[in-house]
Formats: C-alpha cells, sequence, structure tokens
C-alpha cells in the first residue's frame, strides 16, 4: 500500500472549490501533477526536459469550453508514490500554456485501487481488501477512455456524472438545468478555466440535495456548463462533471480494477 499527500489548492473566487495536486517524478524530476480522474490521458508541459523528447504523433482532446491538439511523447520512467511506469506515452502541451498544469490521468489511475480520504487529504493506493460488509460497494461504469461515472439522483430523475478530481468545482450541463429547473438555484457567475487553458464566464447555481451511492449530499454551489461540444464527442454523454466542491464532502474508494466504488466516510463541511 501507498500512503499519497493530496495538495489542496484554493480557488480564491469561490470558497468551495479547490484544485488537487500531487508530487511525482519524471525520470527522477521532481514535478507537480494535477490528479485528474476526468482526464484519459496523463499530461505534461513544454519545458527543457519534455522539450528533448520527439513527437510520436498528435493527440487531440476536448476541454469544456475548447479543443487542443498536442504532441504525444514517450517519457522513460513517471512516479506518482508508488504508481510507476517505465517507457510511459504521456501527452506533451505545447506552445501556450498559461492557465494548464501537469497532470495525472486515468491511464496511470485505471489499475490501481485509490482510497480518497478528503478528511485527511491523504490518496491510499492498494490498500488491502476491506470486508464486503464493511462498505457499501457500487458497479463503477466507465467508458473506453477508463472515465469513472456514478448515477446521481434528486428523487426518481437520475443524472450521469463523471467523477472527476480534475475539476475544481461540480459542472452541470446547461441542458439538464433546463429540463430539472426545481433542482437549481442561480445566484451569481464565475469566471471558469477548462483543462485547455480556455476561460468564459459561466452561471452559478446552489444545487438541490442530491443522492449518490446511499447518502445525500447537501445543497451546494456548481457551475453550469454547456456540455454538448463534450457530449458530441464521447461515448457516454454526462449531465455532471462532479468536482471537488462535491467530492469533498465524503471521502471515496474507487477500486479501478474490479469496477467497484463506495462512499466510506461522510465529512462534515461548516
Amino acid at each position: 500500500m501507498g500512503d499519497i499527500p493530496l495538495i489542496i489548492q484554493p480557488d480564491p473566487d469561490e470558497p468551495e472549490a479547490a484544485e488537487l495536486f500531487v508530487e511525482g517524478l519524471l525520470d527522477g524530476m521532481h514535478y507537480c501533477f494535477l490528479l485528474d480522474t476526468g482526464a484519459a490521458k496523463t499530461r505534461v508541459l513544454w519545458d527543457l526536459y519534455t522539450s528533448t523528447f520527439e513527437s510520436l504523433g498528435q493527440h487531440y482532446s476536448s476541454g469544456v469550453f475548447a479543443g487542443s491538439s498536442n504532441d504525444v511523447i514517450t517519457v522513460p520512467r513517471i512516479e506518482v508514490g508508488p504508481i510507476a511506469a517505465n517507457d510511459f506515452t504521456v501527452i506533451r502541451a505545447n506552445g501556450d500554456t498559461q492557465g494548464m498544469t501537469h497532470l495525472i490521468g486515468m491511464d496511470l489511475l485505471q489499475s490501481h485501487r485509490c482510497h480518497f480520504l478528503f478528511d485527511e487529504n491523504r490518496l491510499l493506493v492498494d490498500e488491502a481488501d476491506q470486508e464486503e460488509t464493511e462498505y457499501t460497494f457500487h458497479p463503477l461504469m466507465v467508458d473506453q477512455k477508463f472515465h469513472p461515472y456514478i448515477p446521481l439522483k434528486f428523487g426518481e430523475v437520475t443524472a450521469n456524472a463523471v467523477w472527476d478530481t480534475g475539476a475544481s468545482i461540480t459542472i452541470v450541463d446547461m441542458a439538464y438545468v433546463q429540463a430539472h429547473p426545481d433542482f437549481f438555484h442561480e445566484v451569481s457567475t464565475s469566471t471558469g478555466t477548462d483543462s485547455t487553458g480556455t476561460s468564459m464566464e459561466t452561471p452559478m447555481y446552489i444545487m438541490a440535495p442530491a443522492l449518490i451511492g446511499d447518502i445525500f449530499f447537501p445543497p451546494h454551489t456548481i457551475a453550469g456548463v454547456d456540455l454538448s461540444q463534450v457530449n458530441a464527442m464521447i461515448e457516454v454523454p454526462m449531465d455532471f462533471i462532479l468536482g471537488y466542491s462535491t467530492l469533498r464532502h465524503a471521502n471515496w474508494l474507487f477500486d479501478f480494477p474490479r469496477k467497484q466504488w463506495a462512499i466510506t466516510k461522510i465529512v462534515p463541511r461548516l
């Protein structure tokens, strides 16, 4: 088992929002990575070290606001705590990387059992199996790129939600808001930035209490975004992207190899 400290970087403009980082190594050199279960591929930025690698081709990806095309490279070794891989293929963001970060994606996480302890800001990796009676496990739906999906419910109404540690705040598709306006109370607007570094002003809502797993989550702030562009390019359309503003209310165990998940503790918040 490995224990990885989670570095919480609060959003100065949104009290409930924050980014989640971990320390890691690229071929022995220290890097700080955004921990991003909503990203299919691990990404590095262009710098003196990563620029030495020959491009193997182009990879296209889409943030919630815009798309981007970047080089594919292979690095000799990448390590984050006990998670490590040799001759590992990653994406290299080129050119203007303002607003972008190095990130760890599902290509590196999908083979591991990850217990996110948001009450202690720690990630336990490949801990010993718990008794099935200790936690209530639910089936984990993943798409071809291993994005993790879990259901979210308002009464009898269900939504598809991507469980995304790379999102600082939970996002709801504006089409879902328009279809179910009673669940959302608009309170303000804010400027958000997606994984490509693109920024856009978005409406902010207080979301009604929602059932995730067997637990009711309290009302909290989320952002509304038109996800039609993203949904047109993915296998399973999403109604929500569950980000830190929601995830911080609980501890979560994701057994990615067995495709199951559980909420292991409620984390009270002021």
